[in-house]
């Protein structure tokens, strides 16, 4: 099967393109990001968000799927669409949990209700609309797959939530503040198990006209990656529980999805265990450090130490592990 995969860059992009290279499909990348995928993955350096490039490489390497990963707005959900039509046997379509909105009923299932666009912010909203546009032309009969993942992590990550845990860990911290007694669970991802889902929803026989959640079959707790953290990093602290509306850290919402289509259907199962992928993770993370200007939405001074010390001895109350 040859596969052409939209809009690439040096985090997911290359865990899909060797997730499907080992299940012996033929790949190429439209992109101009310059990452070297490897002499078995064919680069088509194009604008892979300009629908007449699509349109192009989709008639000139004649593809038998395609996978978009620029999937975020319905004005380009409909030019891949268009460009699969008649064409291909499949289109894979990767969307977020995030359309569920902030506070889903949990376990969420992929009937769940998706965000109003005229309550969500600017790039949620476009990206339930694009899920709209896909789910319209599954109605009329295109075998379109679409997939909602979690929040990613591994090597190369840019946004790499992580740091606000490791990086504390490096600065030797003998304790970490985490809200609400750190009982949030945030479906997470290990980029290399999502590349493999990714790649079961191009070969699956069950998979094209469905929607399917994603995400690692182990939940974990804030406060059980915080210790994660600290084990892989070799290092110990004392973990404290502050009010959440005082302290905010990544990861500190609750949000988790059903995965038993995906299970089912794909036949989904996590090939590295969660405590492997953070410890690749974190191995990553210290070879390449993010700097003071690393931030996350939500979270100002995320290393403001002073502030959390004050913050542990007002209100703080040690966990047990």
């Amino acid at each position: 099967m040859k596969v052409l995969l939209l809009g690439a860059g040096e985090f997911f992009a290359p865990f899909i393109a060797e997730a499907l290279a080992a299940a012996r499909q033929e790949v190429a990348v439209l992109t101009r990001c310059k990452f070297d995928f490897g002499e078995s993955v064919r680069s088509l350096r194009e604008d892979p968000a300009d629908a007449a490039a699509i349109a192009a490489a989709v008639r000139s390497w004649r593809p038998d799927a395609v996978i978009d990963m620029l999937h975020d707005t319905p004005a380009h959900a409909q030019a891949v669409l268009a460009a699969c039509a008649g064409k291909v046997t499949r289109s894979v379509h990767l969307s977020s949990g995030a359309v569920y909105g902030p506070d889903p009923i949990c376990p969420v299932d992929e009937e769940a209700d998706l965000v109003r666009p005229d309550t969500a912010p600017a790039p949620i909203a476009a990206l339930a609309e694009a899920d709209q546009v896909v789910l319209s032309a599954i109605e009329e009969g295109a075998p379109a797959v679409i997939l909602r993942l979690p929040e990613l992590y591994g090597p190369r990550d840019p946004r790499c939530a992580e740091w606000f845990f490791a990086r504390r860990a490096l600065d030797g911290r003998p304790h970490i503040a985490v809200p609400d007694a750190g009982l949030a669970i945030c479906h997470r991802g290990f980029v290399q198990n999502m590349a493999r889902g990714v790649a079961k929803a191009v070969t699956a026989a069950r998979a094209p006209g469905q929607v399917f959640n994603l995400g690692e079959e182990k939940l974990y707790t804030l406060a059980q990656l915080a210790r994660g953290v600290a084990r892989a990093m070799d290092h110990e602290w004392d973990i404290f529980s502050v009010p959440g509306h005082r302290w905010r850290t990544p990861y500190d919402r609750t949000v988790f999805f059903d995965l038993r289509k995906a299970r089912g259907r794909l036949r989904y199962r996590d090939r590295m265990i969660p405590r492997d992928g953070l410890e690749l993770t974190l191995a990553w993370l210290c070879q390449q450090p993010r700097g003071d200007e690393w931030t996350w939405p939500g979270i100002e001074e995320p290393f403001n130490y002073p502030r959390e010390d004050e913050l542990i001895e007002a209100h703080g109350r040690k966990l047990e592990c």
